[in-house]
């Protein structure tokens, strides 16, 4: 099937202007004819009577009877009316060929200047030709361009690749993490299931032993799935007004056993009357998130130091901890899903590497902040909420 032929932009435009200037030249050329036949006197071709007896056979132009008195048309009107005739022809003339020049002269300019303008878009054009799904890092060329809206065009298009790219690599990195995450407890339950069919001695014991295994691990798996739709959740909770101190004090509360477990202390500093507008549930998950990862990632005998106050105008919450911190090739992955370094692995091989990621999308939801922030002997996370008025 053949392709139908389309005139491109640089064609449509030469047309464009060529139309407008022929409307134009045509306009003119009728306005300026008309005002001469109306400010020179009209000239009609018609036997002249006076004119006849002299020669039968020349019929001549006279001057219209209201202009010229007819007792006194002679042969210096007859002439008069002679030149008449020839400048309206001469003019008439005249104005075809300026027509004519300011035609080919315009075509050409309007070719021209529509080459030169559209060069970028065709600089444009060969540069996407080479963008594709798995080389976003191609960036248009901006400084070649004129300083015009298509270069404010162009650093937008760079500005959504950049973002594209970003978004591609984030949904590369979180495929990973969530494969290796989900295939190590597959692959606990495949080994020791493996091993029991192979071993013919096995007892009761054996199996009640690979029950335990299969159910602990079973729970892990059905924890990070339900973490994943947390995470999923994209609708606007219900919310009410939340006293900060006294979450905080009850997220302190239920993590208490594990901070003795782990040897750590947890030290709270709260400024009374500091609330917030927000669900007090998930507001909850997303402080409790940040103090379990400050004890699971503490050094034995550590400390996680908890304070909470009013500072222009925002709830400032920040939870830190002795441990080592993040060493900072990391720092920008740490929000992302199942991401977790090896020494994080090692250290809490129950995580899930989703308590960051949610932590960061509740706070995003009651429109705070959360960052990770590092001090001379401490390090952690400065969580920043909109306080009640």
């Amino acid at each position: 099937m053949m392709k139908s032929k389309r005139l491109t932009l640089a064609g449509r435009i030469v047309l464009w202007n060529l139309g407008l200037i022929i409307l134009t030249g045509v306009f003119l050329l009728v306005s300026l004819n008309v005002f001469v036949q109306i400010m020179l006197p009209a000239v009609h071709v018609k036997p002249n009577d006076m004119l006849l007896q002299q020669d039968h056979e020349v019929i001549v132009p006279t001057i219209e009877v209201n202009q010229v008195n007819e007792e006194g048309m002679l042969r210096s009107d007859v002439s008069f009316s002679s030149e008449l005739i020839a400048f309206k022809g001469q003019v008439l003339l005249f104005s075809l060929i300026c027509l004519l020049i300011m035609i080919i002269l315009g075509g050409v300019g309007a070719f021209y200047l529509s080459k030169r303008s559209l060069w970028p878009v065709r600089l444009l054009s060969e540069r996407l030709m080479k963008i594709n799904a798995n080389d976003l890092s191609v960036q248009l060329p901006v400084k070649e361009l004129p300083n015009d809206e298509l270069k404010e065009l162009t650093e937008s298009f760079n500005t959504m690749l950049k973002k594209l790219e970003h978004a591609f690599q984030q949904q590369e990195r979180f495929m990973a993490n969530a494969a290796h995450e989900f295939r190590t407890p597959l692959t606990i339950l495949k080994t020791n299931l493996e091993v029991l069919r192979s071993d013919p001695s096995a007892t009761l014991a054996d199996y009640r032993q690979l029950s335990d295994i299969f159910e602990k691990t079973l729970k892990r798996m059905n924890h990070m799935v339900n973490e994943l739709l947390v995470l999923a959740k994209n609708q606007d909770p219900d919310k009410d007004v939340i006293e900060v101190g006294s979450l905080i004090r009850k997220v302190v509360s239920e993590l208490n056993d594990l901070a003795l477990a782990q040897t750590i202390s947890i030290e709270i500093h709260i400024h009374p009357d500091v609330e917030i507008y927000g669900n007090d549930i998930l507001v909850q998950r997303a402080i409790s998130n940040l103090v379990e990862n400050a004890i699971m990632y503490n050094k034995p005998q550590g400390k996680v130091i908890i304070t909470c106050a009013s500072q222009e105008g925002e709830c400032f919450i920040s939870i830190m901890d002795t441990g080592d911190g993040i060493d900072e090739k990391h720092i920008p992955f740490i929000f992302e899903p199942f991401y977790r370094t090896s020494e994080g692995r090692t250290k809490n091989k129950a995580g899930t590497g989703l308590g960051l990621s949610i932590a960061l999308s509740i706070i995003k939801k009651h429109e705070g902040t959360i960052e990770y922030s590092r001090e001379q002997t401490t390090k952690g996370f400065i969580v920043r909420l909109p306080v009640i008025d």
